[in-house]
């Protein structure tokens, strides 16, 4: 007799929860991963669950939104009650992180997490930016994995060559007994290596039993007869340069039963990673050599590879090539957010103000609910005549309706508000912005200068310090200190800051003029801060729609 269809068990605002009943004595309970959505009875890991005959709870996220607590907390009751006596929870990414946190909740007895993250809480993990954006704090308050949270055995399969995965990773282990087991040099892509009914098969019974040593014995194992870790063995061995390896690996991979075609788009993501290698050790003709010829020959189904070309250019200082590039890269796709923000900048740093505008204004066009190229568009009107200016503060709050924690979103607002003299909007908001951004310098900068302007010398000081440590190498901490300590009367230390912001920034002109000037017996702190403001207004024009 076949087995019952599938059927929803739970649904809410931003989850879907699917069973589809089967004979094993085990219930398999699946997240799906940030790009799967619902779509009939279909969910992430079902064609695995359909050869191996095992009864399956899929939960299918609506949204970027990371499976928040209560939502889960909603659908326990129904995904307990079918489930079989033991139970494992799997995922990738964001699924990897549904896996880990609801482990506990849902009464399963095992975890298998692939590249996780442990939160995307701007506070819990300052250093991955990625994530971000989906962060809000009334829905995932709590949000990072803690011990009370895990199944009684949770397995993390990350990449220790990966830093931000690893970082993941250890974090994970930090919350409890979650055991590390390494994929090295797949990076955020491991999941490949588990990829199947077969892998996933074998992999079930250790992690039941909590077996840790054969889980590992049999990943070793796989790896020799996994096309795809040649694969992806090959672009790591490609990107750091051992050219004749990479060949080799792909080879193997071939043989391994990987096609041509997506052995050829392996390649051009390999030349895209080897061209950020060599710009970041200095190598820059290289760099563009090779990002150059990428963009000009990859093959249109790794338009995503092409793209990081056109960045890689523009970072170079290759704009009119990077222009190129991007646009070559929106033909074969017009949906791609980070592409026409590219071309934007690009044609801004050839000092085609008007056609970086428009190109930001056709980008918004395209993808109208996209944060990215909204809040890019917004910060070039932000600079404008009062009518522009208008129309950024519509699109911030559009976006900040959309995304409450769309920190560049936030920190354009302030930016605004403050043109048209509401001051304590503006702090309020660049207050939110820094805490949204943090390791992002301008947000930063911007919030202390509010702060000084409002008065708190004291507490401008201590935010002066922050940007300092944060941009070493940047003029703004070091003026915004001396006006700060100015503000406080503290003269000699004021100096002090600008002769260290000289050491560390020679040749600035702001720092070297403004030394000079408090040098003189009656420096006035006025005329610090005009050129305090002065300095902000000149970068910030240039830099608001970035993120670090």
């Amino acid at each position: 007799m076949p087995p019952a269809p599938t059927r929803i068990i739970f649904e809410d605002r931003e989850i879907l929860v699917l069973h589809r009943p089967g004979r094993s004595a085990h219930s398999l309970v699946t997240f799906a991963d940030l790009t799967f959505r619902p779509k009939g009875d279909a969910f992430w890991g079902r064609e695995a669950a359909e050869r191996l005959g095992l009864d399956a709870v899929g939960f299918i996220a609506k949204r970027e939104n990371w499976y928040p607590a209560a939502s889960v907390d909603a659908a326990a009751a129904a995904v307990r009650s079918v489930l079989k006596p033991r139970g494992l929870a799997y995922g990738y990414s964001m699924g990897a992180y549904g896996a880990l946190k609801h482990g506990r909740r849902l009464g399963l007895d095992a975890a298998i997490a692939v590249a996780p993250q442990v939160s995307i809480a701007p506070t819990d993990v300052p250093a991955d930016t990625r994530f971000h954006r989906y962060f809000r704090p009334a829905v995932h308050r709590g949000m990072r994995v803690a011990p009370e949270d895990l199944a009684p055995f949770a397995a993390v399969l990350a990449d220790p060559y990966d830093a931000v995965d690893w970082d993941h990773a250890r974090l994970a282990a930090e919350a409890g007994p979650v055991h590390l087991l390494r994929t090295p040099h797949a990076g955020h892509s491991a999941i490949w290596l588990v990829t199947g009914a077969e892998a996933l098969g074998e992999l079930l019974a250790p992690a039941l039993e909590g077996d840790v040593a054969a889980m590992r014995g049999l990943l070793r194992e796989r790896r020799a007869r996994s096309g795809h870790w040649f694969r992806l063995m090959g672009r790591a061995a490609f990107g750091h340069g051992h050219g004749a390896l990479a060949e080799t690996l792909w080879d193997r991979a071939r043989a391994l039963r990987i096609p041509d075609a997506i052995l050829a788009q392996e390649r051009a993501r390999a030349t895209a990673d080897r061209a950020q290698r060599l710009l970041a050790l200095g190598r820059r003709e290289e760099a563009v050599a090779m990002a150059r010829d990428l963009a000009a020959a990859a093959p249109a189904e790794v338009v995503g590879a092409i793209g990081q070309a056109a960045h890689l250019l523009l970072a170079a200082g290759a704009s009119i090539e990077a222009e190129a590039a991007f646009r070559r890269a929106l033909i074969l796709n017009p949906a791609a957010a980070d592409v026409h923000v590219g071309l934007s900048l690009a044609l801004g740093a050839q000092g085609r103000e008007a056609e970086a505008i428009a190109a930001a204004r056709e980008g918004h066009a395209a993808i109208p609910e996209d944060g990215e190229t909204a809040t890019h568009y917004a910060h070039l009107l932000a600079g404008g005549e009062a009518a522009a200016q208008a129309e950024a503060e519509r699109i911030f709050r559009v976006v900040l309706a959309r995304q409450p924690a769309n920190g560049i979103a936030l920190f354009g607002l302030s930016r605004v508000v403050a043109a048209r003299g509401q001051g304590s909007e503006a702090l309020h908001l660049a207050q939110q912005a820094s805490a949204r951004l943090p390791g992002h310098h301008d947000s930063l900068a911007w919030f202390a200068d509010l702060v000084l302007r409002g008065g708190d010398a004291l507490r401008a000081e201590r935010l002066y310090r922050r940007l300092q440590r944060l941009s070493p190498g940047r003029a703004e901490g070091y003026l915004g200190l001396a006006a700060a300590l100015q503000a406080q009367g503290r003269r000699a230390e004021a100096i002090g800051a600008l002769r260290r912001g000289l050491n560390a920034v020679p040749g600035d002109a702001a720092l070297a003029a403004q030394l000079r000037e408090s040098l003189r017996p009656r420096a006035r702190v006025a005329a610090l801060m005009g050129r305090l403001r002065g300095y902000f207004r000149r970068r910030g024009t240039d830099r608001a729609g970035t993120t670090d």
